[in-house]
């Protein structure tokens, strides 16, 4: 059997996670991701193809609807021209969702689909209801045809609620366990900590407030990975807190981990304002716990529920710097709380949310479908 993913997101590595591992169970897997940046070139990957179309355009910005008809031909094209009677098309949002629909109906084959993020929740507070319920019936609406919906956690039900799911099958946004994890060993007389953030670089993942705190705090390293239209807080930061804060722009996924590894704490703030960032499971997560870190998150979202349910992390309000500066300190002048922290971590990850677990599920579905 073929599969041919389409992910319109080249900065996101949950997509070649999935391709990698249908790959490794036998499946011919052809993955199309849009880069926007327009440089990447198709290669082969771990026993998988990856096809890029190289159309430039903006990451979480409003100006990118004027691209998506130019994307969607793209897509449409890419998958006639690739599919047969024993390919299975998986697509991944809803920026994917239609023309996989259509081809699925020409080729007569089979669709599967994977919500990483529910496009109407995704829009900021101000829109109109009538844009958020006119934008939630066309996704709900194209559920119907997929003969899997994958969600990344439980609490995602909420979301598709009243739409027509003919199967549905929880695959955690987990990091897959390449990596050679070890356990920091903290000198007790050290003083300094490092707080690691990793991800998309917007107004709504708290990052002033953040900053403004970490500049109130002594001892206390900020190493910020990422790019997005709130890089310009990292680029005119003051002399005194570039003595605390280090940008260091856009880094590979393996950096991303190795970064984890050798810092104390990782942060991840979520507006609960925008209701997709209420039910935001991010990888961060699970890096942070892979990798037995304690996390930093804010209340009233989904990941908090977990951190709170595993005891692997603070909890804090959104937005609330005295909340998130009394955080850090608590964590700074505590390494046997931050090793109890990420010990919960690393032994939920291994018995509820690893990749391998992940990935047992995903084969599953599959072979089910098959038969």
């Amino acid at each position: 059997m073929k599969v041919l993913i389409v992910r319109s997101r080249a900065i996101d590595p949950s997509v070649k996670k999935i391709a990698k591992a249908l790959a490794k169970s036998g499946f011919i897997v052809h993955l199309l991701i849009w880069d926007r940046h327009g440089k990447l070139q198709n290669k082969a990957e771990d026993d998988y193809f990856i096809h890029y179309c190289r159309i430039r355009a903006p990451y979480d910005n409003f100006f990118v609807l004027f691209y998506l008809p130019f994307w969607w031909l793209f897509e449409l094209f890419f998958l006639l021209r690739n599919s047969d009677k024993n390919t299975i098309i998986h697509s991944c949002d809803l920026d994917t969702l239609f023309p996989a629909i259509i081809v699925k109906f020409l080729k007569k084959i089979k669709l599967n689909y994977t919500i990483f993020d529910f496009y109407a929740d995704n829009f900021p507070p101000e829109t109109s209801k009538c844009i958020r319920k006119f934008i939630a019936f066309i996704e709900k609406f194209g559920l119907q045809y997929a003969h899997i919906v994958f969600l990344v956690d439980e609490t995602r039900i909420q979301q598709i609620k009243g739409a027509k799911v003919k199967n549905i099958v929880y695959i955690y946004n987990t990091p897959e366990e390449k990596y050679q994890i070890r356990q920091k060993n903290y000198d007790l007389n050290r003083k300094e900590m490092i707080v690691f953030y990793a991800g998309v670089l917007h107004e709504t993942r708290g990052l002033s407030q953040i900053i403004q705190a970490i500049g109130q705090i002594d001892d206390i390293k900020f190493f910020v990975a990422g790019e997005g239209p709130a890089q310009y807080l990292f680029k005119t930061l003051n002399d005194s807190l570039k003595k605390k804060i280090r940008f260091l722009e856009w880094i590979p996924y393996d950096e991303v981990i190795k970064q984890t590894m050798d810092s104390d704490c990782i942060i991840a703030l979520y507006d609960p304002k925008y209701p997709n960032n209420r039910f935001a499971s991010p990888n961060k997560l699970f890096e942070a716990m892979m990798c037995s870190k304690p996390i930093i998150v804010n209340g009233d979202t989904s990941m908090a529920n977990i951190v709170r349910e595993e005891k692997c992390g603070l909890v804090v309000p959104y937005g609330d710097i005295e909340a998130i500066k009394e955080a850090i300190i608590t964590l700074r002048n505590d390494p046997y709380l931050r090793l109890e922290l990420g010990k919960n971590g690393r032994k939920a990850y291994e018995q509820k949310y690893s990749w391998t677990i992940m990935e047992k599920r995903l084969i599953t579905a599959y072979e089910n479908l098959i038969d």
